[in-house]
């Protein structure tokens, strides 16, 4: 099995091992076999046993697996004990005689002894071992499902694989690109692999796992499971009034599940919750769907479950359907509305296969717009699958298959293609055919292409009388025309607004959003960040989860550009949590994250973020997400004062922007974060260069921003050229412009580097004036590092009691009890980092251990951080 995502907890165990006995425990799949295979040495002695579940009866088994071939002088008495229980005498072995004779075998030999399936050695051979581990028997390494009671040993719990190494795990085990509820493995690996290879459905591997952690339950237990996993987030108290009176007592040591505080009830493994329906008898399951249907008040729910407990086909419980999820879908609540809808094409008859179809697609949108592609894509390709559908139902579920894809153009080029041939020459499917087309040549990174063919949209739109793909395809022209540097992209979104209904200024891809970038673009901050804020809480109310997670990307930019670093650190982090669960736009999640991170947080994770977010981006054919990306980790790079690291980066996400007809330089606004790092290496004249040709778009266009910090990396390079009076007026005119504009991370860089050249002319007096207007800009930014390089540069050390907001984090979870790879696995960072940055966090507190920290950290009412929201109290 894959070890991805699992070098921290190989670090863990190895020393783990090296210090003593080591148990690894966790569910089936979780990967304990091959952590446990992949910890013991390539040379020396190993000690193995791997028992299966009939071994368990048999005394000393597993103990004969270890010691059998090993041949140790041992005292008579010793020997007598060792060889009864190896059966090579008659009689029982004596109890003491045996421990200190295995005991003395595993120290003589100096093997690591490893035992996999834990749970099915043998009673006597575990009482050996225990005797073993409570002497301190080194290397000694067990894995098993359950933790064994009594472990005298380290007892390490093998964790569920993050999200985003959970959804690349899928990625290698389905190369046809196909999707995976990644939510649904709950992070183990086997699940994500075997559902990674099924065409559909939980696989019978799977099914059979299931099946044998239920049937270990008693019948009571079982009977109770069943109920849980047939309703919405259960509790206790719901599952009694539905006729489990003894959940409570039943669930409390169940293993398959998790009873919260409150009485909520969580399978600890979503597969399990899924599969528990599937694997039921289905007579049972149809019975307990129409108790349900008469305790139920939710009249959504009390529609399923009364599908649920009929079958097949029934056009009457078809049209209860599509109203429950009419219903469902009014109160935001899409992922159910889609279930529902996929329900009610099962129970279509047949005999209208249009009918079938259409209510397929409905679902397939719902899905869409839920963050569900895997069910999205199922449902459109059912479509596609199904004989007698009429043409226009063929090319809307191609449109949806493409749709579900998103951004991984290469996932979905073929299926785009096939839609426009088959809409040609019918305005109302080539249009939205053609839309699609344009926005994957966008995506791919000809803007060109991708304008023409929105403009053929629009017509082919008008023409079909078909608003919506009007509104869509003008408000993505108008953005394409941005970026191309074509002045009529303003009059371009009027058109847009002068013929979109209400509900199109909401949509994502609608007239607020192409507004709002317009408004980054123009350094109409305020705006800008209005028009998301209304699109953002829109999609929550309405439960558009994946346009929600489409969106907030842009909305870190604007947050960062007004230098509300904390607000864009936590969104970003919590959107890109929520792509990785849904599998949707990773590549733009992770750049909103690494930006947040290069200025309010540490450049070690913005690197790491923004070059997962760069592999993802060329993986899907992803141009424009590259090209962020490639942005974000040169930016991190300069945070940390790397400019030689950050050269390559940025040189390829400047020619990639010329590559797909960038004109305006605000789109990605780039070029005058390259040419800084080229100053300071000492790449003087290609740094003019990058800085001229930039110039010349941004004067032409009005682009104050990108001039303002234009003419700070110009200062810079007359600086470097001894060209004093010219730096400090290119300067002065950058602090002046980007105070005006309000944009104060800009700002402080030009302080900075104002600072810098009023150093170099010895005038010490408004040098360390304007660095401390710089480091004061940071502070109230959330800027912890850029406020640490002006402290630097005006001699005040940024240490002693102060935490960066980074450092921050990882003390609170510390204190609060969180191991070194717990904190590694919730930042998505290394094990080392943090061990690097605890480091530090001891010197500044002037502590040495972590209760000492903890303690130090209750005694305070709020953290010694550099800047920002991070020191306020949680």
């Amino acid at each position: 099995m894959d070890l991805l995502g699992r070098d921290d907890l190989l670090a863990t165990v190895r020393a783990g091992v090296a210090r003593g006995p080591v148990l690894l425990h966790g569910p089936m799949g979780i990967g304990k076999s091959a952590v446990l295979r992949a910890v013991l040495p390539d040379d020396g002695v190993v000690l193995r046993s791997s028992p299966s579940r009939d071994d368990r009866l048999v005394p000393h088994l597993v103990l004969a697996d270890l010691v059998a071939d090993v041949r140790v002088d041992l005292p008579g008495p010793w020997r007598e004990a060792l060889d009864r229980a190896l059966r090579r005498r008659a009689g029982e072995p004596d109890p003491l005689a045996l421990r200190q004779a295995v005991l003395t075998v595993f120290r003589e030999v100096d093997a690591v002894v490893a035992v996999d399936n834990g749970q099915w050695v043998d009673r006597a051979t575990a009482e050996v071992l225990a005797f073993a581990v409570a002497r301190a028997v080194p290397r000694l390494v067990v894995a098993s499902r359950e933790p064994w009671p009594g472990w005298c040993g380290e007892v390490v719990e093998v964790p569920p694989l993050s999200a985003a190494a959970t959804a690349e795990l899928v990625a290698r085990h389905c190369p046809s690109g196909g999707r995976v509820d990644v939510r649904l493995t709950g992070g183990n690996p086997l699940y994500a692999i075997e559902l990674s290879r099924s065409t559909g459905g939980i696989p019978d591997r799977l099914r059979d796992v299931v099946a044998e952690q239920v049937a270990a339950q008693p019948a009571g237990t079982r009977a109770t499971l069943l109920v849980a996993a047939l309703v919405e987030r259960p509790t206790l108290r719901d599952l009694v009034h539905r006729g489990c009176e003894r959940a409570a007592a039943e669930l409390r040591d169940c293993p398959l599940v998790r009873v919260g505080p409150d009485g909520e009830v969580r399978f600890r493994e979503p597969l399990v919750a899924a599969a528990i329906p599937v694997i039921a008898c289905p007579d049972e399951v149809r019975e307990v769907h129409a108790r349900l249907a008469g305790l139920t008040p939710d009249p959504v729910e009390r529609a399923r479950h009364r599908a649920h407990s009929v079958t097949g086909f029934d056009e009457p419980t078809a049209v209860a359907l599509l109203r429950a999820a009419n219903t469902a879908r009014r109160q935001g609540r899409l992922g159910r509305a889609a279930e529902l809808g996929e329900l009610a094409a099962d129970r279509t008859p047949p005999g209208a296969p249009g009918r079938a179809a259409g209510r397929r697609l409905r679902a397939a949108g719902d899905a869409v717009r839920a963050g569900r592609p895997e069910l999205a894509t199922s449902l459109a390709r059912a479509v596609l699958r199904a004989p007698g559908v009429p043409r226009a139902q063929q090319v809307r579920a191609r449109l949806l298959v493409v749709d579900a894809a998103g951004y991984a153009r290469t996932a979905a080029d073929g299926v785009v293609g096939e839609a426009l041939t088959r809409a040609r020459g019918h305005a109302a499917l080539e249009g939205p055919a053609q839309y699609r087309s344009a926005v994957h040549s966008a995506v791919g990174g000809d803007l060109r292409e991708a304008a023409r063919r929105l403009a053929d949209a629009v017509l082919l739109a008008r023409t079909a009388k078909d608003v919506r793909t009007e509104v869509m395809a003008l408000c993505s022209l108008a953005l394409c025309q941005v970026a191309l540097g074509d002045t009529t992209a303003a009059g371009t979104l009027d058109l847009a607004r002068g013929i979109a209904p209400e509900r199109m200024a909401v949509a994502h891809v609608g007239t607020l959003w192409a507004d709002a970038r317009l408004d980054l673009f123009a350094d109409r901050l305020p705006s800008a960040s209005g028009h998301l804020e209304v699109l953002l809480d829109h999609a929550g109310d309405r439960g558009l989860v994946a346009e929600a997670v489409g969106m907030t990307w842009a909305a870190v930019e604007v947050w960062v550009a007004m230098g509300r670093c904390g607000s864009a650190l936590s969104r970003a982090a919590a959107n890109l949590r929520l792509a990785e669960a849904l599998g949707v736009d990773l590549a733009l999640a992770c750049y909103g994250a690494a930006l947040a991170e290069a200025y309010g947080g540490d450049p070690v994770v913005a690197d790491a973020l923004a070059r997962r977010g760069a592999s993802r981006a060329e993986s899907d054919g992803d141009h424009s997400s590259l090209v962020r990306n490639l942005h974000a980790r040169g930016l991190a790079a300069l945070v940390a004062g790397d400019p030689e690291a950050a050269l390559g980066p940025l040189r390829r996400a400047v020619d990639l922007e010329a590559g797909m007809g960038v004109v305006d330089p605000a789109v990605f606004a780039v070029r005058p974060d390259l040419a800084e790092p080229l100053v300071a290496v000492g790449r003087l004249e290609e740094a003019a260069g990058v800085i001229g040709r930039a110039r010349a778009g941004a004067v032409r266009l009005g682009r104050r921003g990108v001039v303002a910090s234009l003419d700070r990396a110009d200062g810079l390079l007359r600086l470097a050229l001894r060209d004093h009076a010219g730096a400090e007026r290119l300067l002065r005119s950058a602090v002046e412009a980007h105070r005006e504009l309000r944009q104060p991370l800009q700002l402080g860089r030009d302080l900075l580097a104002l600072g810098i050249a009023e150093r170099r002319r010895k005038r010490r007096g408004a040098a360390r004036g304007l660095l401390e207007q710089a480091r004061e800009v940071f502070t109230g930014s959330g800027a912890p590092r850029w406020a640490a390089r002006a402290a630097a540069l005006l001699g005040d050390t940024p240490g002693g009691d102060v935490l960066t907001a980074f450092e921050t984090r990882i003390a609170r979870q510390v204190a609060e009890g969180a191991g070194n790879p717990e904190v590694a696995g919730r930042l998505d960072i290394s094990v080392k980092t943090v061990e690097g940055a605890l480091t530090r966090i001891y010197r500044k507190l002037r502590v040495h251990n972590r209760t000492q920290l903890a303690a130090r950290l209750r005694g305070e009412r709020e953290f010694p951080v550099s800047g920002g929201d991070a020191g306020r109290p949680s």
